[in-house]
């Protein structure tokens, strides 16, 4: 599948929305799709989470668990798969820059593969309707807090 690209723009500092993307067990008060996340391991420059997510889209259905880890540095966060039934690849990034207000700017991508049998088209439709949800449900929690 293609990466996914997007650009979020909001009015907190990066060190505030880096707060949100890193508060992985926040996730399911703020996005319908996380039914729950485990932190299994953190450092400052390293998490792995669990996430249990429920996805319903053009008449598919899908519950499915994943573990990724993330790496930390002040102005990005990437991520990897480490382990998912349904998924056999992903990865992605967020880069977080301050702008002259002091307000942020943040560029997301993320590349995902999975082993569902759903077709590709069916995969990228629902990429390009729910990245941008995914971007305003960041946006209000960080403006929100």
């Amino acid at each position: 599948m293609p990466i996914a690209r997007a650009t979020l723009e909001t009015f907190v500092s990066p060190d505030d929305l880096k707060k949100v993307i890193l508060d992985f067990e926040s996730y399911p008060e703020f996005m319908k799709e996380v039914a729950r996340v485990e932190v299994l391991d953190r450092s400052p420059s390293a998490i792995t989470a669990r996430f249990h997510v429920h996805v319903s889209f053009a008449g598919f259905d899908l519950d499915s668990s994943y573990t990724t880890r993330y790496a930390i540095t002040k102005d990005t966060i990437t991520w990897e798969l480490v382990e998912s039934d349904s998924i056999s690849k992903m990865s992605g990034r967020w880069a977080l820059t301050e702008t002259d207000d002091g307000e942020c700017k943040a560029e997301y991508e993320a590349e995902v593969e999975t082993n569902l049998a759903i077709p590709p088209e069916v995969q990228a439709a629902f990429v390009e309707e729910s990245l941008p949800k995914l971007m305003e449900a960041f946006r209000d929690r960080a403006e929100d807090l």
